[in-house]
């Protein structure tokens, strides 16, 4: 143990004021420290989180850049720096006229002071760069404040340039989707006027015989089909339907539309054909190829504004290509001595909505849809232009081993006449007053209804008489298959003709058309007769 001396000397270490002035000086060293150390750690956080921002500055492709009230750039990003092809020193420090122009920093000043004012405010440009072209540009200003004032404005600029590629995508897809649905329209009406027109210039035939007029309704005849095949085409286009594939005579094809197509084009124009000396078969949609030939007519047309020559020749020809399969297609070659392209126009040629035509005179689907058409056949279609000397397309289809089948003339439906009472259901007037007089004229009595449910009272009042129900698809009050299975209940096995100007895989999908034959409008006199004498013999 201590002894006394020893005792009084450590209290009196406790107690003296010098020495605990000491102490609580200690106490608040250590307090202090404490302190120190915390402001450190914030300090080395807040040097972390910097880092993190400097790297996200650096690493973004977007284009980062702040200027002063002077207008100098205080900081900018790699990007940046990259794009002006600019070190960062010699970058910051510099104003904005001498790094943009003072074109472009005029353009813009308007936006930078109204961001000084306080406001935040985006706008889209374009810029050309001279490795990547014009760019579509998303450029943000946003202000930096220090207390009230704005003191710094800090710029974004990102490339919206594939954004925009896709929204026109997606526009493009949703102009091709409403004229999809509108040539629906547009056909069910159009085919409902080629079936009146094709109506009467069959009995026209019929009155006519040998004379000029039947002559001339054999023309009418002929334009009527060649318009039903265009409405076809646009609707094979627009829905992307199947194409309904048979052997074709590529020599027989062109010399048919030999008298349209020297209709199509102006007088200037002189039009050759040179047919190949043996046949020349292939796999294809018959109207279709027929719609790719005058769309590239029509084109040829306009490229020889001031006259000149359309020539349109048939063969064989080896293909070596990576799109179809290397070997012996049909070819059909459509050249012209006209205008010509551009290579940056040859290079758009095909894409859907371009053209280089004045508005109202090409609506940019014309070869658009040539060139889906002949992908959808397996084929390909390739194209040779140079500006003054004219333009050439060659078509190249499958070849077919077979021969093109012989169609009926239609001679079944004309001969003699026929016997029994048809109940026909039409809403047009004009087609059910054509096809009354039409089927009257070939010894059938008619019953006529303006919709479903007025032919339905009137099969029920004349259920003996009624030999076979003619029907249109799309009417009012009652449409025709409602009316076929109103119709079946009461006589389960009476004979149904289906009528529509729109297609048959139109009506499947919606479930319009089952228990019955279709026949799609512009219907033929001839088929319709024909269809009426095999529901009959049934």
């Amino acid at each position: 143990m201590p002894g006394p001396d020893q005792q009084g000397m450590e209290y009196g270490m406790f107690t003296n004021p010098v020495q605990g002035e000491q102490r609580s000086l200690y106490q608040e060293l250590v307090q202090v420290n404490r302190k120190l150390e915390q402001k450190v750690q914030e300090l080395n956080r807040a040097q972390q989180r910097l880092m993190e921002y400097r790297k996200v500055f650096e690493c973004t492709g977007d284009l980062i850049y702040v200027f002063d009230r002077d207008y100098r750039y205080l900081m900018a990003n790699e990007a940046y720096r990259d794009c002006r092809k600019s070190l960062f020193p010699d970058l910051i420090g510099r104003t904005l006229p001498e790094v943009i122009g003072t074109d472009t920093f005029a353009r813009v000043k308007p936006q930078i002071d109204a961001c000084f004012a306080g406001n935040e405010l985006s706008y889209e440009d374009s810029h050309h760069y001279v490795d990547k072209g014009t760019r579509d540009l998303l450029v943000t200003f946003s202000p930096v404040f220090e207390g009230e004032r704005v003191e710094r404005v800090a710029c974004l600029i990102k490339d919206v340039s594939e954004r925009k590629h896709l929204e026109e995508q997606l526009r493009q897809s949703q102009k091709m989707e409403a004229i999809g649905t509108l040539a629906g329209g547009i056909a069910h009406d159009f085919n409902n006027i080629l079936t009146v027109i094709a109506g009467y210039a069959s009995l026209i035939q019929i009155n006519g015989e040998e004379s000029e007029a039947a002559a001339m309704a054999g023309e009418i005849l002929f334009s009527v089909e060649r318009a039903a095949e265009m409405t076809r085409s646009l609707l094979a286009f627009s829905r992307k339907q199947e194409v309904h594939l048979e052997t074709v005579d590529l020599n027989l094809l062109v010399a048919e539309l030999h008298k349209s197509l020297a209709r199509l084009i102006s007088e200037e124009i002189e039009l050759v054909v040179r047919v190949s000396g043996g046949e020349v078969c292939c796999v294809a949609d018959r109207g279709q190829l027929e719609q790719v030939l005058i769309n590239l007519a029509v084109n040829a047309r306009d490229a020889m504004p001031g006259g000149g020559t359309l020539e349109i020749c048939t063969g064989i020809a080896e293909l070596e290509d990576e799109e179809v399969a290397p070997g012996r297609y049909a070819l059909i070659t459509v050249s012209d001595n006209g205008t010509g392209m551009a290579k940056e126009v040859q290079e758009r040629i095909f894409e859907p909505f371009f053209t280089t035509k004045e508005v109202g005179k090409g609506t940019g689907l014309g070869l658009s849809s040539s060139y889906g058409i002949i992908k959808q056949h397996n084929g390909a279609i390739r194209m040779h232009s140079e500006c003054g000397t004219g333009t050439s397309f060659r078509v190249y289809l499958p070849l077919s081993g077979e021969r093109p089948r012989v169609e009926s003339d239609g001679s079944e439906g004309r001969l003699g006449a026929g016997s029994g009472t048809v109940l026909l259901a039409e809403d047009e007037e004009t087609v059910r007053d054509m096809t009354r007089l039409l089927l009257e004229r070939h010894g059938y009595q008619v019953l006529t209804a303006r919709n479903g449910q007025e032919a339905l009272e009137l099969y029920r009042h004349n259920q003996g008489r009624v030999q076979v129900l003619l029907s249109d698809v799309i009417m009012p009050r009652m449409n025709g298959r409602e009316l076929c299975e109103q119709v079946r209940q009461l006589a389960p096995g009476l004979p149904v003709i289906f009528m529509s100007g729109y297609p048959a895989d139109v009506m499947s999908e919606k479930g319009l058309c089952g228990g019955g034959a279709y026949l799609q409008k512009p219907v033929k006199p001839e088929e319709l007769l024909g269809a009426l004498r095999r529901a009959l013999c049934v």
